[in-house]
């Protein structure tokens, strides 16, 4: 049979409809396409593809954002850089600039500053990045006719692939500067010559119906299509290579993710998934990263804590830093260790004979064990509930949820109870200050030019003896001892001792008790005591 005279050639396809007989009804066509609109459709669709871009549309603007920065369309990546840098300063909110001014040059950078990005708006303008920078793929016909044409985001209700997940390896160098990565990747696609049949074993259902007579009864099973695998279509698949251009942002975190749509394998009813890049940080010799902030490690001696020092140090954008300590500034050691864990055993202080009865209650537990109290605050039931303090008397211990200021103003008297408070975690700030170059960690993500900290862990290096002479030196310039012996060395009672160097780890296990089998010991049953809180 000869097909309809208004179905073009090249969109014939002679399989059968669903349910169609082999003989005696007229076949069913199918129309299919890859890679856009054959040619003389084009006006067909309003004068282009759906989003602006095609033949024959509104002209998209694509001067607006070099308008923004100041720059020609056919400036260099450094004269967008620097145009960037001079009108980001001027701008910058803190600077007394205009906010929104100051959003809309970042956004223009943003994509002016990406080779990618800016070739997409060159040709396709704002709008062509909006819809995902796809400026040459064509949209399925059916989608076109059916009004579900292609967008930036996914359509709801359309089928997606499984997406291609690839670990990258970056170094803090590569993030604190910003790089690109080319990588080559292989991907199924479906073959274009053979197209997309429907499947004629299963007549496009991807099932089909087993029926089995058992005298009067009827039975019927439904299975998958061996054929087509249940996909109601019968399709080839052949292996392209693809290449990437992963741009790695600057400040990018541990764990970033960059998104390719649509380009893992294809799919016959639905988009190709994504191919997705997890950024995987590379361990430093030198430098270690917790969030925006840089760490290095340096010993000085105790002249330099004393008298102050200049260090050189080549920084990750390879510019070379000459760190001074200010003038009179006199290096202390500092015991904070910024990389311990945040949920360290916190620092309670108890009242004798208080309570605090005008809070409310949070939660009660039947248990008195100072050890599981604590504990369920920092590390279990009740950790991040609020939990400023509680009271222990009578077998049972409350909680409050309150701030360290509203327990210690609620503190009353109360014979026989205890009251133990949590510590104003800013009261111990002063011992946690470290010396730091301000603004020379990593870039914040998206935010380019404003930057973490670098701190310095420093390490005083002390002598391991003095001279007499020297020692005699010293007392006169530094200031007079804190400490001071009234009581006689040859006094009664009286004994002489030095102090030595000792390991406390050897110290503790030298000097451990003997193991006592289970059954010699008379206690009751092991295991600590876990507290169950009722909440209030």
């Amino acid at each position: 049979m000869v097909p309809p005279a208004h179905v073009p050639p090249f969109l014939r396809t002679t399989g059968t409809g669903l349910g169609a007989k082999e003989a005696g009804e007229r076949p069913q066509y199918r129309t299919m396409f890859f890679g856009g609109l054959p040619p003389g459709f084009e006006d067909a669709f309003g004068g282009g593809m759906p989003g602006g871009r095609g033949r024959g549309g509104k002209p998209a603007d694509t001067t607006k954002l070099y308008e923004t920065l100041g720059v020609d369309k056919g400036a260099s990546p450094d004269a967008i850089k620097k145009a960037y840098r001079k009108m980001a300063v001027k701008m910058h909110p803190d600077k007394g600039g205009d906010p929104e001014k100051f959003k809309e040059i970042q956004k223009a950078y943003d994509v002016l500053g990406d080779d990618r990005k800016r070739e997409i708006y060159d040709k396709y303008g704002e709008e062509g990045l909006e819809d995902g920078g796809g400026g040459g793929d064509g949209a399925d016909i059916f989608d076109v006719l059916s009004g579900r044409a292609r967008g930036g985001s996914r359509r709801s209700g359309v089928k997606k692939g499984e997406n291609m997940v690839h670990p990258l390896k970056v170094t803090l160098d590569q993030i604190m500067k910003g790089s690109s990565r080319t990588l080559r990747l292989t991907r199924k696609v479906i073959d274009r010559e053979k197209g997309v049949e429907s499947c004629s074993s299963c007549n496009g259902r991807g099932a089909k119906i087993q029926t089995i007579r058992m005298g009067a009864m009827i039975q019927q099973l439904q299975k998958t299509c061996e054929v087509c695998g249940g996909n109601g279509v019968n399709y080839r698949q052949v292996k392209v290579q693809e290449t990437l251009e992963v741009h790695i942002p600057k400040g990018a975190p541990d764990g970033h993710k960059i998104n390719f749509s649509e380009k893992a394998d294809e799919i016959p009813d639905g988009e190709a998934g994504d191919v997705v890049f997890v950024l995987q940080e590379q361990p430093h010799p030198e430098f270690k990263r917790k969030g925006d902030d840089l760490y290095i490690e340096r010993t000085i001696s105790l002249a330099e804590a004393l008298c102050g020092f200049s260090m050189e140090l080549t920084h990750l954008d390879g510019r070379t830093l000459i760190i001074k300590s200010k003038p009179g500034d006199v290096i202390k050691p500092v015991s904070f260790n910024p990389f311990a864990e945040e949920d360290e055993a916190s620092v309670w202080t108890c009242f004798e004979d208080c309570d605090t009865p005008s809070l409310e209650n949070a939660a009660v537990a039947e248990t008195e064990d100072l050890k599981v109290c604590k504990k369920a605050c920092e590390k279990g039931q009740l950790k991040g509930k609020g939990i400023g303090c509680f009271v222990q008397r009578g077998g049972k211990t409350v909680f409050k949820q309150c701030t360290y200021e509203e327990a210690m103003k609620a503190k009353t008297s109360s014979k026989g109870s205890k009251l133990y408070v949590i510590q104003d975690p800013n009261a111990t700030a002063s011992q946690r200050m470290m010396k730091a170059v301000e603004g020379e960690g990593l870039p914040r993500l998206k935010q380019p030019f404003e930057n973490g900290n670098l701190f310095i862990i420093i390490t005083i290096e002390f002598p391991t003896t003095f001279s007499s002479a020297v020692s005699a030196q010293l007392m006169k310039l530094l200031p007079p001892p804190i400490h001071k012996v009234t009581t006689p060395e040859d006094g009664e009672d009286v004994e002489v001792v030095e102090l030595t160097d000792i390991d406390p780890v050897r110290s503790y296990k030298d000097n451990l008790p003997e193991e006592v089998d289970d059954d010699e010991g008379g206690g009751g049953g092991g295991g600590g005591q876990r507290v169950q809180c009722a909440q209030q």
